[in-house]
Parts: structure tokens; C-alpha cells; sequence
């Protein structure tokens, strides 16, 4: 189908596969399951967290078995995969039905913006304030030479899935410390990454709060607790059933907070 003929296409760009699960619930469910619309996932970095292939790849799988979760009580799920390039890149890139989803596998760059030895203390912070000159995939598929050479990549990505509509949006996490306090530096340098695109202006925005939404005053109505809650409970399964780890394990009791909470968020038309 002509990119033309969807009613709208959606972006969301986030630097690990929970992301999107976590801090933009109902919104991505809801796009997700909208008749006629196109949404296209981009993940930033791998998520390693300085672990090996097993557990990176993983966390793909948990992105992949939450958007089935989401899609399967309606309609026949048709999956696809393979490598396209944008600006010189190839990106691993996995679909189904009509949504895509994107894995640039660059890595994590740990809780303190320091990366992690595996990733040769690499990340995007670091990266973005010009204290690394280079940043290589995980998998070592690409290396960007420059700031701009990864966010032209992200913009690519996005005019080409969006060619010949005019109905887009953009989701990602709000990169102001402001207004979205003590979040992951990932976080924050992926929503840098996009406010540097020069097509932003074209794009309806919406910004996130990331960790800081478990102080959200509005919790979730029982049936979006529902799909939230089925997600990343998909998500972890895969997580687990791919490389033994639970995330759940990391602090249950964060993690509870976040999964009852809505999605914190504004708008912004240019």
C-alpha cells in the first residue's frame, strides 16, 4: 500500500526496546491498533548493557513479541525481515502487518552516560558532546562518523516511511531536564538527536516524560492497564525465554509504578 493511502503515519523513536511499552501507553497501543495506519518503531541502541549478543538480541525479540500481543486478537500477523540502508547505514529491520520497526543496535550508554566496557564505554552522550569521535553498532554493521551522520540516518528513515503523507507524528522522549528530570541519558540524547532534524518542523510532536511518569498523578483505566500490563509482560517473557534474564529483577517495585501509570506527555506542532 502507498505510503499515501495510510491515515496516518506514526513514528516512535526511543533508545531501548521497553521504551515505547513503558512511558507511551495508551498512545502506541492506540496507534497500533488503528484502522489504516502505519506505525514505525526506531530503536536506538542495542540496550546491552554491556552484556553479550544473547541478551541485546533478546530484547529485540521482547519488542517484537509485545507489538504481536498488540496486533494478533485482530488480524492475521504477516512478519518480515532483513537490512535496508539509509544514508549509507545498513539498519536490521523487522515488519509485520503494517508496522516497521527499526534496530540501529548502537550501544548503551549505561545509567551514568559512561557506556559500558563491552561497548567500549561508547554512547550517545558522549557521542553528542564530541568526547567520542565515532560510534559503532554493537554488532559492528556501521560506524557514524559524526552527531550529524546519526541523526540524518533517523531522518531518513522517517522521509522515506512517510512518503506522500502529510499526516505524521513523531513520539520520543522529551529531551529537556526540566521538564522531564532524572531520566536515562540514552533518553535524553535520542530526543536531542531528533530536535537537531531539520524536517521536525513538518512533524506533529509529541514529547514524553520517561522514569519520572511513576510520579504521574493519572493512573491507567482498567482496560488500557489491561494492554499495558500484556505488553510488557509479552516483552519480558521474550527477555527471559531468549537469555535467562529478568528485568523484573531489577526492581520490581519501579517497575509496578510505571506499569500503572499513563503516559506523560505534550504536544508540539513545530
Amino acid at each position: 500500500m502507498p505510503d499515501a493511502e495510510f491515515a496516518e503515519v506514526s513514528f516512535y523513536i526511543v533508545p531501548h526496546a521497553d521504551d515505547w511499552q513503558l512511558f507511551m501507553h495508551p498512545n502506541a497501543y492506540n496507534d497500533l491498533v488503528a484502522a489504516g495506519n502505519k506505525v514505525v518503531f526506531v530503536i536506538t541502541t542495542a540496550g546491552d548493557g554491556g552484556a553479550d549478543e544473547k541478551y541485546w538480541l533478546a530484547r529485540e525479540e521482547g519488542t517484537k513479541s509485545s507489538i504481536r500481543f498488540c496486533l494478533a486478537p485482530f488480524e492475521t500477523l504477516k512478519e518480515s525481515n532483513g537490512v535496508k540502508e539509509f544514508n549509507n547505514h545498513p539498519i536490521n529491520y523487522w515488519s509485520i502487518n503494517n508496522v516497521m520497526t527499526y534496530f540501529f543496535r548502537l550501544p548503551d550508554g549505561n545509567l551514568n552516560g559512561n557506556g559500558f566496557a563491552a561497548g567500549h564505554y561508547q554512547s550517545l552522550s558522549k557521542f553528542k558532546s564530541g568526547k567520542i569521535r565515532t560510534i559503532m553498532a554493537v554488532d559492528s554493521s556501521t560506524i557514524y562518523d559524526s552527531w550529524s551522520d546519526f541523526y540524518t540516518t533517523l531522518e531518513s528513515i522517517i522521509m522515506t516511511e512517510s512518503a506522500g503523507n502529510s499526516n505524521k507524528c513523531i513520539n520520543y522522549l522529551n529531551p529537556d531536564e526540566k521538564e522531564n528530570p532524572n531520566d536515562h541519558p540514552d533518553h535524553i540524547a535520542t530526543g536531542k538527536a531528533i530536535q537537531n532534524m531539520s524536517i521536525l518542523p513538518n512533524l506533529k510532536q509529541s514529547l514524553f516524560v520517561g522514569y519520572n511518569c511513576r510520579n504521574a498523578s493519572q493512573n491507567l483505566h482498567p482496560s488500557e492497564l489491561f494492554w499495558k500490563t500484556g505488553m510488557f509482560a509479552a516483552y519480558e517473557k521474550a527477555v527471559f525465554d531468549g537469555s535467562g534474564y529478568s528485568t523484573l529483577n531489577e526492581n520490581i517495585d519501579l517497575y509496578y509504578k510505571w506499569c500503572i501509570k499513563s503516559a506523560h506527555f505534550k504536544i508540539r506542532n513545530s
